[in-house]
């Protein structure tokens, strides 16, 4: 099967999650890909209904390197917008089209050919691994693996472009702010207590964190804006934020004495997260202040011996000196650096193309990533 035709054929399997439909039928495909090229390949749902593939080449070393990818997608959206049907797979002149050809199908089949084609070539122990959660958080899958596993090093396929290496990510703050008040009848306000006006003057003050300098380590300083556009160059280096959700009141001419909103952050390496948060608490005065999901900053760095080895690799198969950076997102790599585990994040397609409507990755994307993660584990050890 030819790398595009299994691309294809991966997003052919409408893996939408949220809800996480049809995992199974692709886990599946995944397995038997590998038993037919005589691996051993084994499906194990840490939580029932997660199906996670595990493959391993079996060698016994103390050198280990784990190949990680997510096989779920986000939903398509208005499928009015799509020209192709989302799940079509549509290989047309140089690029296959589809939900997750980018983010990660793409990356996926890259390194499911690569493991098929060098796990009895190479010296050390080869895990591959592919993950039905990353889109709702990765805690049904990858954060399982890092338990389970102490890998030298860990490769993710996904999207970082194939003259570009993901080092590391920013860190999330996402928290809920929640206001009270008193009712009255809107035609005597200064009877009631407004909960809505509390919350705006929270989250006017709560701004104020885009403000708060951060000691970003010297060598991430050219990774954090490697690749933001001039306008939002500050939202790398700082604390963005976000106010995602707001809701409150129950009718115009009544008083409300309820409001809350949702708000996103992400906190960039030279801070922890109980740090943002004690800033946050500090200026917020008339509301509540409830977390709902936080993830520290993370990174491998950009002067890892793996990571030059890649850069190295990539000067020396594409020709071109690859640019290395800091996503303001997230990806599964974070449970093993927390261990402090290096993980590098390298793949075929574009981020600005993830979760988009027409979402595609090029041929030639998937086959200059594809010759360069090949060069990069033959000569690894």
């Amino acid at each position: 099967m030819e790398l595009e035709e299994l691309v294809s054929k991966l997003i052919q399997f409408p893996t939408v999650n949220p809800p996480g439909d049809n995992l199974s039928e692709c886990a599946s495909f995944i397995r038997d890909y590998f038993s037919e090229q005589g691996f051993s390949a084994s499906i194990i749902e840490f939580e029932k209904g997660w199906p996670v593939v595990i493959v391993d080449n079996k060698k016994k070393s103390d050198k280990v390197v784990l190949l990680n990818g997510h096989y779920d997608v986000v939903p398509p959206g208005d499928r009015s917008k799509w020209e192709h049907d989302p799940f079509s797979g549509k290989i047309f002149e140089d690029k296959v089209y589809g939900r997750g050809a980018t983010d990660m199908k793409g990356g996926l089949a890259v390194i499911m050919q690569v493991f098929k084609e060098i796990a009895d070539k190479v010296p050390y122990n080869l895990i591959f691994t592919a993950v039905p959660d990353e889109e709702t958080g990765g805690e049904k899958g990858t954060k399982y693996l890092a338990e389970k596993y102490n890998p030298t090093l860990v490769l993710i396929s996904e999207p970082s472009s194939s003259d570009s290496i993901n080092i590391g990510e920013k860190g999330l703050l996402q928290i809920k702010l929640v206001s009270r008040g008193k009712v009255a009848h809107g035609s005597l306000p200064s009877l009631g207590e407004n909960a809505i006006m509390k919350l705006v003057r929270d989250l006017v003050s709560l701004e104020k964190i885009k403000d708060v300098e951060i000691k970003i380590p010297d060598e991430l300083k050219e990774a954090l804006i490697a690749k933001v556009p001039e306008i939002a160059k500050n939202d790398a280096i700082r604390i963005s934020f976000n106010p995602g959700v707001i809701k409150g009141g129950v009718k115009v001419n009544v008083v409300p004495d309820y409001a809350e909103a949702e708000v996103d952050m992400r906190i960039p390496p030279g801070i922890k997260s109980d740090e943002a948060l004690q800033i946050v608490k500090s200026l917020v005065y008339f509301s509540s202040v409830v977390p709902l999901d936080i993830s520290e900053p993370n990174y491998t760095s950009p002067n890892n011996i793996f990571v030059v080895k890649l850069e190295e690799t990539i000067k020396r198969v594409l020709n071109i000196t690859p640019t290395k950076y800091i996503i303001t997102g997230a990806t599964d790599g974070r449970y093993f650096r927390y261990k402090g585990i290096p993980v590098i994040v390298y793949g075929p397609g574009e981020i600005g193309l993830a979760h988009a409507y027409n979402e595609y990755v090029t041929l030639k994307e998937l086959r200059n990533s594809y010759m360069v993660i090949k060069e990069f584990l033959l000569s690894l050890f």
